[in-house]
């Protein structure tokens, strides 16, 4: 640590540097070396980006000159670009208005951060810079009716307001200045301080450069090579550059987290503070309090999906501990099968309720939460400045997602304290945005939200993980900087947009031209060098079989890092597809004993079975015969736009019912059929019972119930067309719900659709489905048994059981029967090469009763029928192999250390 930065920040001068990011490290640094000192206070040091300090002495002037006009904040700045961007006549050209607008407004903070002469962009004459310059004058406009200014053009004012020397400002040397601060510094705040070397005590060893197989593979070397340095030396700082950090934040956590901080990710310990931080945050509309507020708002305004009212009713920001919510995923659960697809807040908030108390549910407080929130949103109406539409949604707030913030976390206490300081500057803006309907305002707050970045204080932990390519100016024990292959260093040509990229290369841009990006390159590897005693430069290939070399800028360094792992040296890592964190974790994972477990507890007196449903996943895998039926593991429903499948095949069902209760024989049937208009009315009054009797139970809407009515009302002619073509028959039962079958000591509900007696005395029993249909009854291991149970409640005289496919596609019948005279276009089949059809039923009873008796008895083990995991939830539950082409069959273990 150089004496001059401690003089500096102790003598109370302003310490100015380039960018926030080294203006937080700076004041750790000093703040460090107090304590390192002994001290237990000391003046906060005046270390100061730039930007900030510009607006600071802004404000200061209009203080003293109160027609000086207002700065803009970064929101209000945003808004008012995209307005003229979205008002000018080439807005029709942009897919996203906003790229647009970011883009002219870097364009125009360049030309003052550059000193790029406004005149000499013009006579280029090129369509960009025409649309630059149409848009920069309607935005001046606007500034000068809004009297408001901004922050790019307090550069501008440097140079007239400014006294020949600043006193009490200090600077520090970077490249990261641009050309009109640096030439105001130079001339004003006198020499800079100068950046730190590396310490002459220790080992200095030479920079080393690492080739990794993947991107993966390269942060998990980096990750490596940080936590050999930090068992080795407990001191350990480093730096760490990693290239594209804002696309690869996630997976650069995971790695860093698998090598230093796997305890975060335990169940049984407390997350505690990780020895790294990385730089420049998440948006702020990820945060949980704001993600809460966001998603109330945007619940409040017109339909709300479902998958959005559920989120938001079990959300944890309104669950005041384990019990509410418990009692609002149980209203949850019940709500699934009772409410259409989509609805407005309060009309979801009405129906919880009444569900609620239709079913006894405990209330969920989160309901209660909500609906005072709603009640101040909807106090509201009409267009406001956006300083009273924010007072509104505050106390909104307060009643719902922030109700209980006693409970936050320190993070979540500060992402809200930064809410609120967005929300304070958007209410600055009342005279920017003018009058704005509900709408508009919260669409404001939401593009807000999102562009304006949140980084958890924490202070500056041990590792450092930056998005820039920057001098790091402090001196560091180790630097790390990825991304250093041929392609991307030194860095690609990237010039300012409507900007003619010759005119950026006279006036500095040193991403405008090549020849200035490799001499900004050069320049910056070796300041890294000098930062630190060992440095590391890495560079992965992309994957898919290809090889991105190292940058030949690298070529004058060491040799390639060897395969160690001692400090500061790169620890190759093997390309791998998982995750870091995965890969740390079986690495570690302890020998387990692999214990078999495919049997439960036999099943008891008071347990329920899920009728024909339980044998047919028992047969289908005995696993998920336990699971669904004993563990109740079944997939939540999801309400969807019109009826769903279930839904569809009960108004069938429901439809079917009546018709063949008044038409019971195929005399009467094929009378009705002869007299088409009666038939179709008389089709139409059941499939209007039947559509009214689901609605009463699910209503999705007066527009799906007319169309399911169409649509039934064809598809029933149809079946009744073809039903008047069988041999003649007189119907036995229809739908007899109620009835039970005990198979294995266990019973069974049935519900049969129809059972037929033919003119002989036989009989057949029909199930209807509307979906695709085979015959999946046979075999020792069937894959459905419905039809085997049926026949085995009704064997007396039954010579056909048969599914009914009553669907858009096809109508038609699939039967096992012995005759081929009892379905139209159905021949006689096989019965499984049994001799008789009665032989057959015998042959069912007995693989029905196995199935029946393997359930009783507790058999669970994973063996699944070919397909059968194609069309199964479980495999998280169940751990069955991936592959799925020829499943073996498979025992869950029970793990024990």
């Amino acid at each position: 640590m150089p004496s001059p930065l401690i003089e500096a920040a102790a003598a109370g001068r302003i310490v100015l540097v380039p960018s926030a990011e080294l203006a937080t490290a700076l004041v750790d640094a000093v703040e460090r070396a107090h304590r390192q000192a002994g001290r237990e206070i000391w003046p906060t040091p005046k270390i100061l980006d730039f930007g900030t300090w510009l607006k600071a002495r802004h404000l200061e002037r209009q203080l003293l000159d109160s027609s000086l006009p207002r700065c803009l904040s970064d929101a209000e700045e945003r808004e008012l670009w995209r307005r003229v961007v979205l008002e000018s006549a080439a807005s029709a050209q942009f897919l996203e208005p906003s790229g647009a607008a970011r883009g002219a407004r870097r364009a125009r903070r360049a030309t003052f951060e550059y000193g790029i002469p406004r005149a000499a962009i013009n006579a280029y004459g090129t369509e960009e810079t025409q649309a630059f310059e149409g848009w920069r004058a309607a935005f001046e406009s606007s500034c000068r009716e809004l009297q408001v200014i901004g922050e790019d053009e307090l550069l501008g004012g440097l140079e007239r307001t400014e006294p020949p020397r600043e006193a009490g400002v200090t600077w520090i040397e970077s490249p990261l200045w641009r050309p009109v601060a640096r030439r105001w510094l130079e001339s004003h705040a006198g020499a800079p301080l100068l950046p730190e070397t590396a310490s002459s005590n220790g080992r200095r060893r030479a920079p080393r450069t690492m080739q990794a197989a993947s991107p993966q593979a390269e942060l998990a070397a980096l990750a490596e090579w940080l936590r050999a340095s930090l068992e080795t030396d407990a001191s350990f700082r480093a730096w760490v550059s990693v290239r594209d950090l804002t696309a690869r934040r996630e997976q650069a956590v995971d790695a860093l987290d698998a090598a230093l901080a796997p305890q975060r990710f335990s169940l049984d310990e407390s997350q505690g503070l990780a020895p790294y931080a990385v730089a420049g945050g998440t948006p702020l509309s990820e945060h949980a309090p704001v993600r809460a507020a966001l998603d109330l708002l945007a619940a409040a305004t017109g339909s709300v999906p479902f998958e959005r009212f559920s989120a938001l009713l079990r959300a944890p920001e309104l669950q005041a501990s384990r019990a509410e919510a418990s009692a609002a995923a149980r209203l949850d659960t019940a709500l699934r099968s009772r409410v259409p697809s989509e609805a407005t807040l309060r009309e979801w908030l009405r129906l919880a309720e009444g569900i609620a108390r239709g079913r006894a549910l405990e209330p969920a407080a989160a309901l209660q939460r909500l609906g005072g929130a709603l009640r101040v949103l909807d106090g509201l109406q009409g267009r406001h400045r956006m300083s009273r539409w924010l007072s509104v949604w505050i106390d909104a707030f307060e009643q719902a997602p922030w109700a209980l913030r006693a409970r936050w976390s320190s993070g979540e206490f500060q992402s809200a304290i930064r809410f609120r300081e967005l929300l304070e500057t958007l209410a600055l803006g009342d005279r920017t945005f003018e009058h704005l309907s509900r709408r508009a305002a919260e669409s404001i707050l939401d593009r807000a939200a999102r562009d304006t970045p949140f980084q958890m204080q924490t202070g500056v932990p041990a590792i450092w993980v930056s998005g820039q390519l920057s001098d790091p100016w402090l001196a560091y024990d180790g630097i790390w900087v990825t991304g250093c292959d041929e392609s991307r260093w030194p860095p690609p040509v990237d010039p300012i947009p409507l900007i003619p990229p010759t005119l950026q290369t006279q006036h500095g841009v040193i991403a405008a031209s090549a020849e200035a990006q490799l001499a900004f390159a050069a320049d910056l590897q070796s300041r890294w060098v000098a930062r630190a005693r060992a440095c590391v430069f890495s560079c992965a290939d992309p994957g898919e079989g290809r090889h991105v070399p190292a940058s030949p800028l690298l070529a004058e360094l060491a040799d390639p890092a060897p395969s160690a792992s001692a400090a500061g040296e790169a620890v190759p890592v093997e390309s791998t597809s998982a995750p870091p964190l995965w890969t740390a974790q079986q690495i570690e994972a302890p020998v387990l004993e692999e214990i078999v477990d495919e049997r439960a507890p036999a099943v008891g007196m008071e347990e329920r079975t899920h009728g024909v449903a339980t044998l047919r996943t028992q047969s289908q895998c005995p696993f998920r015969g336990f699971a669904e039926t004993r563990l109740d593991a079944c997939v939540l429903e999801q309400p969807t736009p019109g009826f769903n499948e279930r839904e569809r095949g009960q108004i069938l069902h429901d439809a079917l019912q009546g018709i063949f209760t008044e038409v019971n024989n195929s005399r009467s049937l094929q009378e009705l059929i002869a007299q088409p208009e009666a038939c179709a009315a008389r089709i139409a009054d059941y499939v209007r019972r039947a559509v009214e009797a689901q609605c009463a139970k699910r209503n999705p809407g007066a527009r799906w119930a007319e169309r399911e009515r169409e649509r039934l009302q064809g598809l029933l002619e149809r079946w009744l067309d073809l039903e008047s073509k069988r041999a003649p028959f007189q119907v036995e039962h229809v739908e007899a719900s109620g009835e039970t079958a005990v198979h294995g000591g266990l019973a069974y509900k049935l519900r049969i659709d129809r059972i037929d007696r033919l003119d002989d005395g036989s009989r057949v029993v029909i199930d209807y489905k509307t979906g695709w249909v085979q015959p999946d009854w046979r075999g020792e291991r069937p894959d459905n048994p419905q039809l085997p149970m049926y026949a085995l409640r009704h064997r007396e005289h039954l010579v056909a059981v048969a599914y009914g496919r009553v669907s858009a596609a096809e109508c038609r019948f699939v039967a096992e029967s012995g005759r081929g005279d009892i379905f139209p276009n159905v021949r006689a089949s096989r019965l499984e090469s049994m001799a008789s059809f009665a032989e057959l039923v015998a042959a069912w009873e007995r693989r029905v009763e196995r199935l029946a008796e393997e359930f009783s008895s507790g058999a669970a083990q994973v063996a699944p029928k070919d397909t059968a995991c194609r069309y199964c939830h479980l495999q998280g539950l169940c751990r069955v192999p991936s592959t799925l082409d020829a499943l073996e069959p498979f025992v869950p273990v029970v793990a024990t250390s």
